[in-house]
């Protein structure tokens, strides 16, 4: 039986559609990779302020929690989580947000334009304080989002049966996750949101408790703190700057930024800290400052008259973030090898100084040419003589810090000689950042950080037993209006409202967020720790960790005496100036009573004084009205008859008898002689 071969033309054609198919799918495989190299990096990053006990930030890379520090910058796709006793504070441009203890925070969106916080479990509270911003953030619980509709104080809180909204000021409405109509809520509002078999929310007064306390107290010490005018408000770290330094004004460099709290003599931008990888921007500083946020992520740096300054370059409403304004120096490879020939120590592997004004930072992560243009000043982009210009403080031995060998600290660079100049081969430029295995592979296992009095720090919040931490059993209390200190310990029943809303029959899948694996082969079982959920959350704490929180603990202990000798000195000053006010009050109502009686007085003889001149006015009119009624009355008229009178004759005169002259007798001096006669 003879055999035929088959037909070669219908597998030509399998072939083909396969290699279409093939071809197909690779092209869909690598469109996502394409347009990944074509986005951008966030532009926008939030800051650590304050950390209270222990809190963590996971790792993407390694699948292992890191704990988190002062100043550690949280960017999108972050997750944070706290222990108990712990909280945290975290400022991103002028929105502030606070993490309660046993919480777990993911932001999920953190952009221009967006901000969006994924709440697993705990508490989490936000001040927004710009209607964009307002407009721009939502809370996502696993029953719905919660959206703020104007600037104000909120609180979200996830509980095992549903949410709970805390409105201290403002207006939040919640859109629910299966399609019923949203619930709207205002000031001095709480409302509990669940779903048994429908939308249920109940409202009821506007209770409180030690983390509502503690974020209140941290709304009020922050206030409306005014930003300076040479800077945008939603600079991350801005606010920091009026309380750590000065403003000045330099002919070259226009107004600049002088810290007023360094005390170290070899200080200089991006030495007294340390770094840390991000999966967005790669090796990203921390500096151990206070106000160690905004000056080292925006901006430039520049020595003025002999000391660091800090210029915040062109106002931008929105400034774009950065991990690090610097350029990076190295000597070596990156095999680890020490060679030293005579007294000459080995050259440091890794080094970096701060960019100078007008110096353009090209980023080692991916990004576009439009990402370049924004995160400096176009001016300086567009300028090829500023492109080509070297760096100025490259071979400033001032202004370079390297890491010398493998676990070393953060050092000055070496220099020798009389001028004290560098070694030209020591250093060389590199033309991108390390990776983060070569940095990583000499960075110090613990970094060394300069004591306390050779670099200033803040005076952070110290936890005291009374914080009322919820991990103690503490319950909520509503503040009875018979004053601040009378609570109610027993809340009123609220409410019940069932929102008028159709059931959807089949409500959308939320979005799962996977526990990571436990890392394997790194630490023994015991010497971890492990929560419910099977995460290593911390190590064993090793000898100086324990002395640094002892010393730690000293420390806010002293601040927590100084704070209540502070709080009782104020006590004292307010009860003496209510006293003293109270003394003023009384003067002033015995000087009114006074004033008072007197005008009464002068009233009282006014009134005497009017009513006599009536009576005399009266007086007169009725005399008046007597004479011209008596000068009206007509007189009857009498005859006069003369009677004649006798006529008696007129006296007559009689003589005067003379007097007889006396004889007085001879007079001395006078001669005798006769009396004259009359004739």
């Amino acid at each position: 039986m003879a055999t035929t071969a088959a037909p070669a033309a219908p597998s030509l054609v399998l072939n083909r559609r396969a290699w279409r198919i093939l071809a197909l799918t690779l092209l869909v495989a690598l469109a996502p990779a394409a347009k990944a190299q074509d986005r951008d990096p966030p532009t926008r990053a939030a800051r650590v302020v304050e950390v209270v006990g222990d809190a963590w930030l996971f790792d993407h890379d390694t699948r292992e929690w890191v704990r988190i520090t002062r100043n550690q910058t949280v960017a999108e796709g972050d997750r944070l989580r706290t222990d108990d006793r712990a909280r945290v504070s975290l400022r991103s441009g002028s929105t502030t947000i606070w993490l309660d203890e046993r919480s777990d925070l993911e932001f999920s969106q953190l952009d221009d334009g967006q901000t969006l916080m994924q709440l697993d479990r705990g508490d989490v509270a936000v001040r927004l304080r710009s209607p964009e911003n307002a407009a721009e953030t939502r809370l996502r619980t696993r029953e719905g989002t919660a959206q703020p509709e104007r600037e104000g104080l909120y609180r979200v809180e996830q509980l095992d049966r549903g949410s709970k909204i805390y409105v201290w000021q403002g207006r939040m409405r919640f859109e629910w996750a299966r399609g019923a109509l949203p619930v709207s809520m205002g000031t001095g509002e709480q409302v509990e949101l669940w779903w048994p078999d429908g939308p249920r929310a109940e409202r009821g007064p506007l209770y409180s408790d030690a983390f509502g306390d503690w974020v209140l107290a941290g709304s009020r010490d922050e206030g409306d703190r005014p930003v300076a005018r040479y800077v945008s408000p939603e600079m991350t770290g801005a606010e920091d700057l009026d309380r750590y330094g000065r403003w000045e004004t330099a002919p070259e460099y226009g107004t600049v930024w002088i810290p007023t709290t360094i005390v170290v003599a070899d200080w200089a931008p991006y030495r007294y800290g340390r770094w840390v990888w991000s999966r967005h921007w790669g090796w990203t500083w921390v500096d151990d400052a206070p106000w160690g946020f905004a000056p080292f992520h925006y901006g430039r740096w520049v020595n003025w008259r002999g000391r660091w300054c800090w210029t915040p370059g062109a106002y931008v409403q929105r400034p774009v973030y950065a991990p690090a304004l610097v350029g990076w120096v190295g000597g070596g490879t990156s095999v680890n090898i020490s060679v030293t020939v005579g007294d000459r120590p080995p050259p440091p592997r890794f080094g970096w100084y701060p960019l100078a004004p007008r110096e353009v930072y090209v980023p080692a992560y991916q990004h576009t040419p439009r990402y370049v243009t924004r995160i400096n000043d176009p001016r300086d982009v567009r300028d090829p003589v500023t492109v080509q210009r070297p760096h100025r403080y490259r071979d400033e031995p001032m202004a370079v810090s390297v890491l010398p060998a493998p676990g070393a600290g953060i050092q000055p660079l070496p220099v020798r000689g009389p001028d004290r100049r560098p070694d030209p081969g020591w250093v060389r430029p590199l033309p991108v950042a390390p990776g983060r295995g070569d940095l990583g592979a000499v960075l110090p296992v613990q970094a060394t950080r300069p004591q306390e009095s050779e670099l200033p720090r803040g005076t952070p919040r110290a936890p005291d037993s009374n914080m009322g931490w919820r991990s103690d059993g503490q319950l909520p209390y509503r503040r009875d209006a018979r004053g601040p200190d009378a609570v109610s310990r027993q809340p009123t029943t609220p409410a019940v409202v069932t929102p008028n809303a159709p059931v959807a029959a089949q409500p959308p899948t939320l979005p799962v967020i996977q526990q990571p694996p436990a890392p394997q082969n790194r630490t023994s079982p015991d010497q971890v720790q492990r929560l419910g959920d099977g995460m290593p959350w911390r190590g064993q704490i090793q000898p100086q960790q324990q002395q640094r929180e002892m010393q730690q603990q000293r420390e806010m202990q002293q601040q927590r005496e100084m704070q209540q000798q502070r709080e009782m000195q104020q006590q004292r000053e307010m009860q003496q100036q209510r006293e003293m006010q109270q003394q003023r009050e009384m003067q002033q109502q015995r000087e009114m009573q006074q004033q008072r009686e007197m005008q009464q007085q002068r009233e009282m003889q006014q009134q005497r004084e009017m009513q006599q001149q009536r009576e005399m006015q009266q007086q007169r009119e009725m005399q008046q009205r007597r004479e011209e009624g008596q000068r009206r009355m007509p007189q009857p008229e009498q005859r006069q008859v003369e009677v004649p009178r006798a006529q008696t004759p007129p006296p007559q005169p009689q003589p005067q008898p003379r007097a007889q002259p006396r004889d007085e007798g001879p007079q001395r001096g006078r001669p005798d002689r006769e009396p004259r006669q009359e004739r």
